[in-house]
């Protein structure tokens, strides 16, 4: 039987089960650019946060990105980003936006002096009916055997 230190203590703590090696999983980032390919920039990294941020700033400064992951002792690719591309891509999209929002000003110009010509119309009209209601009201009344008509001015059904 083992001695121990503390014999009154007959429990032994029992060793945790989990796998306690490191996560071997580790990235390169490799970036380049067209104004120097002859510097790549290399990084080598186990944390996935760090890597995503290398590769959106250096995706951002317009870089050829390529992200590989370790596959024992060879490089594996996982995916590359196309930086130049991908900032032609939002000045096309701005300029795309810009002219939009150009059109669309024009078109609401357009639409807004075309109701306001329609409202100049519609009041021109509310006056000269207006205008035309209160020649009719100065009238004098005519009495309706002096209009001149022979015949009744409707034929109710059973008169027919």
């Amino acid at each position: 039987m083992k001695r121990s230190h503390r014999p009154d203590r007959t429990h032994r703590r029992k060793a945790d089960s989990r796998d306690h090696t490191w996560n071997s999983v580790s990235w390169r980032v490799t970036a380049s650019w067209d104004s120097r390919p002859d510097r790549p920039a290399v990084r080598t990294t186990s944390d996935r946060r760090a890597r995503d941020r290398m590769v959106r700033e250096w995706a951002a400064d317009g870089a050829y990105v390529i992200i590989e992951e370790a596959d024992g002792f060879a490089w594996r690719t996982l995916r590359e980003v196309n930086g130049a591309e991908q900032l032609l891509a939002k000045e096309r999209a701005a300029r795309d936006k810009a002219e939009a929002d150009a059109r669309e000003a024009k078109h609401r110009a357009d639409y807004d002096r075309q109701v306001a010509v329609n409202r100049a119309a519609a009041v021109l009209a509310i006056a000269a009916e207006r205008d035309d209601l209160a020649a009719l009201m100065r009238r004098p009344p005519i009495a309706r055997a002096a209009t001149g008509q022979t015949i009744a001015r409707h034929i109710t059904g059973a008169q027919r």
